[in-house]
């Protein structure tokens, strides 16, 4: 039996309408919102996570709880340039900045300044190609293993993308166009998870099939990146979508390939066999 929270998600994928009463009924009776909602995170990291893990149930915003995340995010989080785990430019990651923005994007406050300011640093600073240079002196990038080398991070690179998408998708704002769209490019010439000088993964953990996200950049989350830019029947996309598909059980459902652990993150599927929610996620992006 679904829980709830699921049961919302996919009525609202299959277009039915809820009143207000109703959304709160069934956000009441969730078992997963229960876990999500029955503490408060202190820390940075936990807050991140809290905060992603509890963006993807439908009309979560409308919890008390929520309201009182966001606002201890931005408390703690938010700086003059974006989102920093440490609230200065010390533990500022670009990939952890754009899953955030990502976030406060899908739980309506995308007008909020402290967004503004995060989605203007990626425009301003995230390189979309190779041999960009970036001279940032307040920050510690190559302490993290280097995100603007002369090849840029392709995580926080794609999630960056990501973030100006779900920004536009909440805004309909055209200001950063010019920058998703060469890094949407850049994706594609990567054929969404593969490296240009030989037919394999850029990173171990790319071909996960995976939800929620973490800061490791899985499958799931390209393929719904795909799916919001209609890129789907693009060439370029026809090898995710073959690899996602071959993951498929012979009941047509999913089930993750990798869990992660982490204070404040909250894993969705506890059946090791069957992910709903990620079999969910995966068969309303293939709807072309």
């Amino acid at each position: 039996m679904a829980d709830t929270a699921l049961e919302l998600k996919i009525g609202i994928d299959n277009g039915e309408k809820y009143s207000d009463n109703q959304i709160i009924d069934k956000l009441q009776k969730s078992e997963l919102v229960a876990e999500l909602t029955s503490n408060l995170p202190e820390k940075p990291l936990a807050l991140t996570w809290r905060l992603i893990c509890i963006s993807e149930i439908p009309f979560s915003y409308k919890l008390d709880y929520t309201q009182k995340l966001i606002c201890k995010v931005y408390e703690k989080l938010s700086t003059p340039f974006g989102f920093s785990l440490s609230g200065d430019e010390k533990m500022f990651l670009p990939c952890y900045n754009a899953m955030i923005v990502s976030a406060l994007c899908r739980l309506g406050r995308a007008n909020d300044q402290q967004v503004q300011s995060a989605v203007e640093w990626i425009n301003t600073n995230q390189p979309m190609q190779k041999g960009q240079k970036v001279e940032l002196p307040n920050f510690n990038f190559d302490k993290y293993g280097g995100c603007f080398k002369n090849t840029p991070c392709y995580i926080g690179l794609a999630k960056s993308v990501f973030a100006l998408r779900d920004f536009k998708e909440q805004t309909n704002g055209t200001k950063y166009d010019k920058q998703l769209k060469k890094g949407t490019n850049y994706i594609l010439q990567h054929k969404f998870f593969k490296r240009l000088s030989k037919d394999e993964p850029i990173t171990k953990h790319i071909t996960d099939i995976s939800f929620p996200e973490t800061y490791h950049l899985n499958a799931v989350e390209l393929l719904r990146f795909a799916k919001k830019t209609n890129l789907l029947l693009h060439e370029n996309a026809a090898d995710l979508i073959d690899l996602i598909n071959k993951r498929q059980n012979k009941h047509g459902k999913w089930k993750n390939s990798f869990t992660y652990k982490a204070d404040g993150y909250i894993i969705f599927d506890k059946d090791p066999k069957e992910s709903q929610w990620t079999t969910q996620i995966i068969k309303q992006a293939l709807k072309v």
